[in-house]
């Protein structure tokens, strides 16, 4: 290289950087694609709209799940906190305030608080911005909202789907489901009303419940059991090796009387069942598959296999949920529901869906929070992990947040849909890492 001159020098580097540059359409190709197009869509938004959380999130500095009043032990806390207040004035300075029952929701968890001085400086501008919120949760109200939403709905389904367009492929897919779950409800003894109140009429049969003791935990972590049992034997003719061990196990009593939520330890998952007797048989078995095999437990130990870097990991929005999602419609798919069963798995299909649909109406369409919460009712019926009005809130505070998990389940059933190799197909759509709902398309 000595004595090379410049121009030497530049052919030299760029002979190195196409040898090094993955083959075009191969899946490395396709995964740096993928991240390129998620740094310029995370560009975009920080450009329509700086404000907010940084990574976009969200559009208040603040809110009830982020900020640095949720970590008031750490060194920095007092620095970050007066940090996120001048940034709060700032935003408010432009418009930019969270609605007022956020506020409400921030202002009270942090008077339940001891902290720094910083916290309290904190309380007193949320508390000096109150006066003035809005009532509406949606961002449209906000200056700059709606091309917010757009963007950043682009940067959580990893795609260049409008509103419009994501509104329409969820909502084709809500229809598809309720006609099923309605002819499957009727078939049980509910022929009229809507889904969501006939969900809550089967929810009272006695047969579908577990005693709020020992012996309906027991029973109910068994009937967990039992689906995987039934599902097992069928994974060979869907997936190539290794499929890993999964069984439901119940959590400590300790565990229960904290009400911990689900969790993971492989090759076990512990439900949360300190509530057994609002969660009916019927909603429990997509939760096997959903977290164990052939969702989570199947697709995680390939993702770690593969090593993904950080930026795939960012840039490939929604698909672990998405896959979880995706793995429920395969045991559906698989013939191994009872018509009870294809009920729970209907309702769980939905409430993926409803929470996007919802979230649309909120953020597009200007819809009040009441509003939001009766579609919610009259679609999912009765909650399954949270109140619908905690959820609604979240979509208020956390625009998007889950599209991506829609997305990704959306795309993975339209590829597999009539395909008779399952198995490539898997290969091709788990064994690379995570993947957005572009890049799925790409390497199927």
């Amino acid at each position: 290289m000595r004595g090379a001159g410049p121009h030497r020098r530049h052919v030299l580097v760029g002979l190195a950087a196409t040898a090094l540059a993955p083959p075009p359409g191969s899946a490395d190709a396709i995964i740096a694609a993928m991240i390129r197009r998620g740094e310029a869509r995370e560009a975009a938004l920080r450009r329509a709209f700086p404000f907010g959380r940084p990574d976009g999130g969200s559009p208040y500095v603040v809110g009830p799940r982020h900020g640095a009043w949720l970590d008031l032990a750490a060194p920095d806390a007092a620095a970050r906190l007066d940090a996120e207040t001048e940034r709060l004035r700032s935003a408010a300075a432009k418009g930019v305030v969270p609605p007022a029952f956020l506020l409400d929701q921030i202002i009270a968890a942090q008077g339940k608080l001891q902290g720094p001085d910083a916290l309290r400086r904190q309380r007193d501008a949320l508390e000096a911005l109150r006066p003035g919120a809005r009532a509406a949760p949606g961002v449209w109200a906000l200056p700059g909202g709606r091309a917010y939403y757009a963007a950043r709905l682009a940067c959580a389904t990893g795609t260049d789907w409008t509103p419009e367009q994501l509104e329409a492929r969820v909502g084709a897919a809500i229809r598809r489901l309720v006609l099923r779950a309605e002819g499957l409800l009727a078939g049980l003894g509910f022929p009229r009303g809507s889904v969501g109140a006939r969900l809550r009429a089967l929810k009272t049969r006695p047969e579908h419940l577990y005693t709020d003791d020992d012996a309906g935990r027991a029973r109910a972590v068994a009937d967990m059991n039992a689906a995987l049992d039934r599902l097992r034997p069928k994974l060979p003719g869907v997936f190539h090796p290794p499929i890993p061990p999964a069984a439901i196990r119940r959590m400590s009593p300790a565990d229960e009387r904290a009400r911990r939520r689900g969790y993971r330890a492989p090759p076990f998952y512990f439900p949360d069942l300190a509530s057994v007797r609002d969660r009916p048989r019927f909603t429990l078995v997509p939760v096997a598959y959903h977290e164990t095999l052939p969702g989570h437990l199947l697709q995680l130990p390939r993702q770690a296999d593969r090593v993904p870097s950080p930026a795939q990991l960012r840039y490939a929005p929604g698909y672990a949920e998405g896959w979880a999602i995706y793995a429920e419609s395969l045991a559906d798919r698989m013939g191994l529901l009872s018509p009870v069963e294809q009920v729970g798995f209907c309702q769980s299909q939905l409430f993926r869906l409803a929470r996007v649909a919802a979230d649309i109406g909120l953020h597009w369409h200007g819809w009040d929070r009441p509003r939001a919460m009766r579609f919610l009712e009259e679609t999912v019926g009765f909650e399954l992990f949270f109140p619908f009005a905690q959820e609604v809130d979240r979509y208020a505070a956390e625009p998007a947040g889950f599209a991506g998990d829609a997305a990704v389940a959306l795309t993975l059933i339209e590829l597999a849909a009539g395909r008779g190799d399952l198995r490539a197909f898997h290969d091709k759509v788990l064994n690379r890492g995570p993947l957005s709902a572009e890049a799925l398309r790409e390497v199927a």
